[in-house]
């Protein structure tokens, strides 16, 4: 829909359609009569043509193809045939070393293999000593073994003497507790018949009066929650009818009229939705408060739980027990020595398995590799770097590298990034990202130079940058680079989104859009229509009309102070668009 602050030039439209309705009607009257008049809109025809779809964006120029060289040593630099920023070309000699510290390091290499040699013979020593220790802890365990399984069998043979004494005392209070309990099954059923009669009486004065007489009261509640809600909805709309009427308003006398209807509607609407909450209030009120079914008495069973059961008989078995408890600290002991000796003769085996061996007879042939390794790095010394492929040199940040200095094995020296393989990064904002695909087609601008492009890739995770706009980040390929190419600058990408031939289309400016999606205005049969739409792909003037309108149809330019309903006179300006 079009905002409240195109209001200004709504009412000069409208007092310019006003006045030419104004002379109309004076010029019509006759014999005493005023004829009607029905207003002109300016309107366009939908067409069938073509429409493009283009994303501009802008990036940043980057070589897809780099390759970082190390230092193959540790070694001085002799010579250093490159500067950062210089294209070179595959074969160039880029770092020539000194030698002579490399010699040293193959000395080196020697001794730390005579070093292993000395460790794998005193692990093996080691070894045999452990080894020892822990076949005697493993006799050890045998004998513990069996002293603790005699003296289980012992502490066993307490227990069940004390627990037969303490049988035979419970036997015999047991047969009084029967026939107590009997009597009290039997005064205990007595009291269940008389609590049931109880219960069905309130039972059924609970189904039959005071649940009945809820629920009519909670009906006739819920009657009035419906009503009110009813009431409230229909001064809800009555609202929004004013509101919108008002905001439509051109003319400041009905203007003024509208606004108090708007007031006294927003009032009615109040006063519906208090009486909402009343009526919702007493409802939720009154349902909090339902009657409570009754429940069976059943006091009558923890009564009589406890008759008729008679105490724990008291048996004087205090020898018995201190002989258990001697008996259960020397399993103790026994159990405590046991894991000691468990312990260590089951840990993990101190002798060196054939894995061991072989792991320590790898570490020294790895001494044995490093020395002969020394060897074929003064080998690789002498070669120095080359390059492998044409492309600009960078070199890495915070490291300055020049003839003289000593660099160690493994340390970033230099980039080299292709210039045959480039592409130009771009972001890509949250309104034009579904309408870019992997495939299509660009056209880069880098300085005075242009290009074509192909989007190779599209990423699947939006970034939000320093201004909190929401951005996808895209790739588009050079598909012809020269010698013309920079790396690092920006560059300015036309990415060919999408086209459609001959489709029914019409101005951009005709299109609006609601809370239910886009919509045009035409005029059918003398009467201005809303017709909603489905869009398709849109240039920077025209858009493609999917669904809702056809080659021929007058969509309205802008209704002004018309409403839809309204009849109207199409006056067809495609042509004048056209000049213009």
């Amino acid at each position: 829909m079009k905002k409240k602050g195109n209001k200004r030039m709504i009412i000069i439209l409208g007092c310019v359609v006003g006045a030419v309705v104004i002379v109309a009607g004076v010029s019509k009257i006759s014999g005493g009569k005023q004829a009607e008049v029905i207003p002109s809109v300016d309107t366009v025809s939908a067409e069938t043509g073509d429409v493009s779809q283009e994303v501009d964006v802008s990036g940043t120029v980057v070589s897809e193809k780099t390759k970082t060289f190390y230092s193959p040593v540790n070694a001085k630099i002799n010579k250093l045939g490159y500067k950062d920023g210089d294209t070179v070309k595959q074969g160039t000699q880029l770092v020539t070393y000194d030698l002579k510290d490399l010699e040293t390091n193959n000395q080196k290499a020697e001794l730390s293999l005579k070093s292993g040699q000395y460790d794998y013979e005193g692990a093996v020593k080691k070894s045999q000593e452990a080894v020892s220790k822990q076949n005697e802890a493993k006799d050890n365990v045998e004998v513990l073994e069996a002293q603790i399984e005699n003296q289980e069998q012992y502490v066993k043979d307490l227990k069940a003497q004390l627990a037969q004494e303490t049988i035979n005392a419970q036997i015999d209070a047991q047969n009084q507790a029967i026939q107590a309990a009997e009597d009290a099954q039997s005064e205990m059923e007595q009291k269940r018949e008389e609590a049931q009669e109880q219960y069905d009486a309130a039972l059924k004065k609970y189904k039959n009066e005071e649940l009945p007489k809820y629920e009519e009261e909670l009906g006739k509640l819920q009657a009035e929650v419906n009503k009110c809600r009813s009431e409230f909805n229909a001064a809800d709309t009555k609202y929004q009818m004013a509101l919108t009427k008002w905001e439509n308003c051109t003319d400041e006398t009905q203007e003024k009229l509208l606004s108090q209807k708007v007031d006294e509607a927003d009032t009615a609407r109040t006063d519906a939705e208090n009486n909402l909450k009343k009526a919702e209030e007493a409802y939720n009120d009154y349902k909090a408060n339902a009657p409570v079914a009754p429940q069976p008495d059943t006091s009558y069973m923890t009564e009589s739980a406890g008759s008729g059961v008679s105490e724990t008989p008291i048996v004087d078995t205090s020898d018995l027990e201190a002989e258990l408890e001697q008996a259960s600290s020397d399993l103790a002991e026994l159990q405590s020595e046991l894991a000691s000796e468990k312990a260590v003769a089951e840990a993990d085996s101190a002798e060196l398995s054939e894995e061991d061996k072989g792991k320590l007879r790898i570490a020294t042939n790895l001494s044995e590799l490093e020395a002969k390794t020394a060897e074929e790095l003064v080998l690789e010394g002498k070669k120095g770097l080359q390059a492998e492929f044409t492309g600009v040199i960078t070199s890495p940040t915070g490291v300055s590298v020049s003839e003289g200095a000593t660099v160690t094995q493994g340390m970033e020296l230099f980039t080299i990034s292709s210039l045959d393989d480039v592409s130009v990064d771009v972001n890509i904002s949250k309104y034009d990202y579904d309408k870019v695909k992997v495939g299509q087609k660009a056209k880069i601008t880098l300085a005075d130079n242009e290009y074509e492009g192909t989007v190779s890739r599209i990423s699947h995770l939006a970034k939000t940058n320093e201004k909190g706009s929401t951005l996808i980040s895209a790739t588009v390929k050079i598909d012809n680079p020269d010698k013309n190419i920079f790396l690092g600058v920006d560059a300015k990408v036309t990415i060919q989104a999408g086209d459609a031939h001959n489709v029914v289309v019409v101005p951009s400016d005709v299109v609006n859009i609601g809370k239910d999606g886009s919509f045009c205005y035409v005029v059918q049969d003398g009467i201005i229509v809303k017709q909603d739409v489905k869009t398709g792909i849109s240039s920077d003037t025209e858009t493609e009309i999917v669904q809702g309108l056809k080659k021929g149809d007058d969509v309205v330019k802008d209704i002004g102070t018309l409403e839809e309903g309204d009849k109207a006179v199409s006056n067809d300006v495609s042509s004048e668009e056209a000049e213009e």
